[in-house]
């Protein structure tokens, strides 16, 4: 938008000069000039790297002086994204990410039962930190400048350990880490290669769905344990009355026509028993009222 603003003419990539590096940044050359956005490592990288073309940006030494300035103001919350040309820092944006309204009452659910909740960033510590905070997260259990492939090896590790462990994300630089986990939980509204490696996509897209499917996994996982000591129990009652057990003492014994109808009756108690699922259903978070305000809208400072 400022760009069109000052009526500045459009700039194209250079083709085949773009790349993108997950949790880094991105570079591409734009009239000659290496171009690249990301964190200050990244964008620094390449300063010894010669462009096809390779020229000089005027001012760029009091950009890079001002941008640095720049970072000691960014906000705890807000993540700074460094511009650079030709590995000269020329300028910073502030990104924030807002906090979805049922985000800290979702941690607050998983923890009243007993879920350890961690926060794995590729932000900077206190940007993790203060969102951490803000969504109930302990501080030691907030980590930030976590590289994707940090994310996947910090999960292996809890495994290794005998945790059992559910990773929830949205974007490519979780995609390593959500296949990695024992259960990888993917946002609908984040890439499709998330949404490829995890176990459980939430179509709603919405953090309280995380509590809905851990409930209804432990709902599930109830119904079969009822249904087994049910079929169990039954069986044991009614297969030794079926061998005429009880025809000495009672003179008491079943048909086979009887014997079959009986289990009947219990396939279609277990059948009765699983579809009381569906009342666990109404139990589970409802979608926002339609015309509601989106939630998660990112802003960006320049």
């Amino acid at each position: 938008a400022a760009a069109e603003d000052a009526a500045a003419p459009p700039r194209a990539v250079a083709d085949e000069t773009f790349r993108q590096t997950p949790g880094k940044g991105a570079v591409g050359v734009v009239d000659g000039v290496s171009v690249a956005v990301g964190t200050r490592a990244f964008c620094e990288s390449f300063a010894n790297i010669a462009s096809p073309s390779k020229k000089t940006v005027s001012g760029s030494d009091s950009f890079a002086a001002k941008a640095l300035r720049d970072v000691a103001d960014v906000a705890a919350r807000k993540t700074p994204v460094f511009v650079a040309f030709d590995g000269t820092l020329v300028g910073v944006l502030e990104m924030e990410d807002e906090i979805r309204d049922d985000a800290a009452a979702t941690v607050s659910k998983l923890k009243h039962r007993g879920v350890r909740v961690m926060l794995l960033s590729g932000d900077r510590q206190e940007t993790a930190g203060a969102v951490g905070a803000a969504l109930g997260v302990d501080a030691a259990d907030a980590m930030g400048d976590v590289a994707p492939e940090g994310k996947a090896a910090f999960i292996a590790q809890l495994k290794s350990s005998g945790a059992r462990v559910a990773m929830v994300g949205d974007g490519i630089n979780d995609a390593a880490a959500l296949a990695e986990a024992d259960v990888g939980i993917a946002m609908a509204g984040g890439v499709g290669a998330a949404s490829e490696v995890a176990s459980i996509v939430l179509l709603g897209d919405r953090p309280s769905q995380v509590v809905d499917a851990l409930e209804l996994s432990r709902a599930t996982f109830g119904k079969i344990e009822q249904n087994l000591c049910w079929a169990f129990a039954y069986n044991l009652v009614g297969i030794p009355i079926a061998a005429g057990a009880l025809l000495p003492f009672t003179g008491l014994a079943l048909t086979p026509s009887v014997a079959g109808g009986l289990m009947g009756f219990s396939s279609l108690g277990v059948m009765a028993n699983s579809l009381l699922l569906r009342l666990a259903g109404r139990r589970l978070s409802k979608p926002p009222a339609p015309g509601a305000k989106p939630e998660g809208k990112s802003e960006t400072n320049v």
